[in-house]
């Protein structure tokens, strides 16, 4: 049957889904598959939800090897579907941000123990004449 659903959608048009029984398609003509289908899909969107928040609870990472975990945690998660791989995206971003931020510390810690350990702190202005 090439026929489409001869019912309407909520915004009134036309429905575009093919007709199955009497001019109508599956969902028009037996309203139970249509209540059924919402049902499963609010529940795995609570399972996301829920698995969201399991992951906001996280402490965030402070060492390199921390976040190398974390990021393996995310790989893993996008590909068992339990996160979204746009958020995977963004992890990945502020991953490499706090990545650089780690290094950027490290290196001014080791420095001011250089400059400690050989006496020269940072260099002041002397006052102008």
């Amino acid at each position: 049957m090439n026929s489409r659903c001869n019912a309407k959608t909520t915004a009134g048009k036309r429905c575009r889904a093919a007709a199955v029984k009497g001019g109508l398609c599956s969902l028009h003509a037996d309203p139970q598959i249509a209540v059924e289908m919402g049902r499963k899909s609010g529940q795995a969107r609570r399972t996301k939800d829920l698995l969201a928040q399991e992951h906001a609870e996280l402490s965030p990472p402070g060492t390199a090897q921390e976040v190398r975990v974390a990021l393996g945690g995310f790989i893993s998660d996008v590909r068992g579907r339990r996160l979204d791989p746009k958020v995977a995206g963004t992890l990945g971003y502020l991953s490499n941000v706090l990545l650089k931020s780690i290094e950027v510390s490290d290196i001014e810690t080791r420095l001011a123990a250089i400059e400690s350990v050989l006496g020269t702190g940072e260099v002041k202005e002397q006052s102008k004449r």
